[in-house]
């Protein structure tokens, strides 16, 4: 098998050597803030330098992640960061945020971004709006098939990368709020809780016990596929682990890299099970549903394994070959000149004097051979002049002529954003004055007759089918606003057929789009808004969203009340705020009711999940069919309805409010709720009106 890039993870010092020393091609970290791993011990300041002059002077790639959502305040600090990364010689940042990538492709054009998995490219929508943003490389999401990797690959050049190894979410990346609703600790900024982790039962009737976990998947393991997936244009294998041990990631590199070159093992996937598990491997969706939950996490490592993980970051297994000359000619200077992948330094030492014995070149050879401690091994040595000088001296002269050629191999760039020229991109437009107005998301055509006979002003719908929606029975509403509603995640293309024959029908004057690969699909419709699946929490965002044609915004309800009045000081008119409704908490691909109870045939209301605390977070599913089989998209709702009506009005933001209405909410009561202020739910959740997500 020919050579394939291995992108390893490095949460510290340790797990990078171990990275690099192990066969990695390229390794990611984080830098403190601003990346989703911000419990591991990452990189700032002199660390940061550390870790990159380490890689680049043994040929190592380094991707620095940037892959957290952004508040406005923090914007600056993000691009300053990324370009002291780029001065220092970073290879790419891997970025979540829209707005994010929007100023570094506009102020560093010489830095090359990814969109992290975060950003949840899983279609051809989404890898085009890599392609047309700058963005060079697309993390897919760990939940794409085979088959549609290779379709995105056969219709774009894009780079692709995936994940082969290590922990797989329950739910999509990018479209998670759990954990920032069970508490303040977001996924979407680095510091998520993992409350899927805890146990959880589909059992409706009572609590979870703690030997059940049905939101806590079993890890991936592509050790078999890597073959398979790079014919279908995976360019780089990544390996999630930025949070695990040393030994952890020297072994399950070197497995990987041993594997990519044609050499594995036949106990290669023993040991990867043995350094981590979490019950049975799976290859989560690639062929079919793999997944199994229920795992509690676990290493198993004998002596050997922890030993043979120890002893591969001892000594220098990724040196560089160098071409040494020495010049010793009596009574000049003596010279050496190393040269490295077209650098060259030459220092001088002492005259050399005539040499009272039989000139030896070999004896200079084998002190400038002794480059242990750096990333230099000599490939070739020429000595000439036939002179002598002091093995001190040609000591001295190596160490100086090695610290300069590094030195050389590390020239820094230049790069620097100043404030304003960041904050240029988040400039606010005049918001429109008017009346509010209200949204409705529903699920049923029965439910938007209801919101419409209440009073709402626009109602979109996100058919349960999307395929067998009969377009008629909407046209009989008579309803002038109308919208379709897509969900976060279209996977397949019988997913995408089937909302484009809703799309372009004529029955609906707007849509609401919820991952920003569906922009495209919607662009001709006049009016068209970006859900929280966008998940837009700063201007730049809103901003490159409008410029791309989008009419309105929902923003992610991870703002408090200031940051939601902060933007519509500014967006005021493009803003719809949701008040009213079950947030959603993840989107599954992964049914958990299926796993444990069979498939239930589930048309819109798919069951419960309880927690160990008792609560009850509904699901609700969306069926989708092609030739390659029929599949849910469940999706789990937060146990309690978010409400805000009755204090939105006080924080001054007059322009849209909105409902998302599940299939068993009312959705006239919803109505009603967001024109009064009143008919408060019995258990309802301010969410994060007043708690600040960390």
């Amino acid at each position: 098998m020919e050579h394939t890039e291995l992108l390893a993870p490095a949460g510290n010092m340790q797990c990078l050597i171990a990275a690099v020393q192990n066969g990695a091609d390229a390794v990611y970290f984080g830098g403190g803030e601003f990346n989703a791993r911000r419990g591991a011990e990452n990189f700032s300041g002199e660390s940061l330098r550390e870790a990159i002059d380490y890689c680049r002077l043994r040929g190592v790639k380094t991707h620095i992640t940037l892959n957290t959502l952004l508040f406005d305040r923090e914007l600056y600090d993000a691009v300053s960061f990324a370009a002291m990364a780029y001065r220092l010689g970073c290879d790419a940042v891997i970025v979540q945020d829209v707005g994010l990538a929007k100023i570094l492709r506009a102020e560093l054009p010489g830095l090359a971004i990814h969109a992290s998995t975060q950003m949840g490219i899983h279609d051809i929508g989404g890898v085009e709006f890599c392609r047309k943003n700058g963005i060079t490389r697309a993390v897919l999401s760990r939940e794409l098939p085979l088959i549609e990797i290779r379709r995105l690959h056969s219709m774009s050049d894009l780079e692709l990368e995936f994940f082969c190894h290590g922990a797989l979410c329950m739910g999509f990346s990018g479209s998670c709020l759990y954990s920032s609703m069970a508490g303040e600790r977001s996924g979407n900024r680095g510091s998520c809780a993992q409350p899927c982790r805890k146990c959880a039962t589909v059992a409706q009737a009572r609590r979870a016990s703690e030997e059940e976990l049905c939101l806590s998947p079993n890890d991936i393991c592509m050790i078999d596929e890597l073959g398979a997936l790079r014919d279908a244009g995976i360019v780089s294998f990544k390996i999630e682990g930025r949070m695990k041990s040393p030994e952890y990631v020297a072994t399950v590199t070197r497995i990987y890299r041993n594997a990519l070159d044609g050499r594995a093992a036949a106990d290669s996937r023993a040991k990867l099970f043995d350094i981590f598990n979490r019950g049975e491997f799976s290859t989560s969706h690639l062929y079919s549903d793999s997944v199994r939950t229920g795992g509690i996490g676990r290493a198993r490592p004998d002596r050997g394994l922890v030993g043979e993980a120890q002893r591969s970051v001892q000594g220098e297994k990724r040196s560089v070959p160098i071409v040494a000359r020495l010049e010793v000619t009596p009574h000049m200077p003596s010279e050496l000149t190393l040269e490295c992948k077209g650098r060259s330094v030459t220092v001088t030492g002492d005259a050399a004097e005539v040499s009272q014995r039989e000139f030896n070149p070999g004896r200079y050879a084998a002190q400038i051979a002794k480059l242990g401690g750096t990333a230099f091994a000599v490939g070739s040595v020429e000595v000439s002049g036939g002179g002598f000088i002091p093995v001190s001296t040609v000591n001295a002269m190596r160490r100086r002529a090695a610290d300069e050629l590094a030195a050389a191999m590390l020239e820094r760039r230049e790069a620097d954003v100043s404030r304003a020229a960041a904050e240029a991109h988040m400039h606010h437009r005049t918001p429109a004055n008017g009346s509010p107005l209200c949204y409705v998301k529903v699920r049923t055509v029965a439910q938007a007759r209801a919101a419409i006979a209440a009073g709402a002003d626009i109602v979109a719908i996100e058919p349960v089918e999307p395929a067998a929606f009969e377009l008629k029975t909407a046209e009989d509403m008579g309803f002038p606003h109308l919208w379709i509603a897509l969900p976060n995640v279209l996977l397949t293309q019988g997913a995408h057929s089937a909302y484009k024959r809703l799309i372009d029908s004529g029955v609906f004057s707007g849509a609401e789009v919820n991952n920003i690969g569906q922009a495209a699909m919607v662009e001709h419709l006049s009016e068209r808004i970006a859900g929280i699946g966008v998940n837009v929490c700063n201007s730049a965002s809103m901003n490159m969203l409008l410029d791309m044609g989008f009419t309105g915004v929902i923003p992610s309800p991870e703002l408090t009340s200031a940051q939601l009045r902060s933007l519509s000081n500014g967006f005021g008119s493009a803003m719809i705020i949701n008040v009213y409704g079950r947030t959603p908490l993840m989107q599954l691909l992964h049914c958990p009711v299926k796993e444990y109870r069979g498939c239930q045939s589930c048309r819109g209301s798919a069951g419960v999940v309880t927690d160990g605390e008792g609560r009850r977070f509904p699901l609700s599913n969306m069926r989708f069919g092609d030739d390659n089989g029929r599949y849910c998209l469940v999706r789990m709702n937060n146990c309690s309805i978010t409400y805000t009506c009755d204090i939105v009005h006080e924080a001054g933001m007059v322009y849209a409010y909105g409902a998302v209405i599940e299939c068993g909410d009312d959705a006239a009561a919803a109505v009603r709720a967001i024109k009064t202020g009143g008919e408060r739910p019995a258990d309802f959740t301010r969410g994060h009106w007043n708690r600040r997500v960390n």
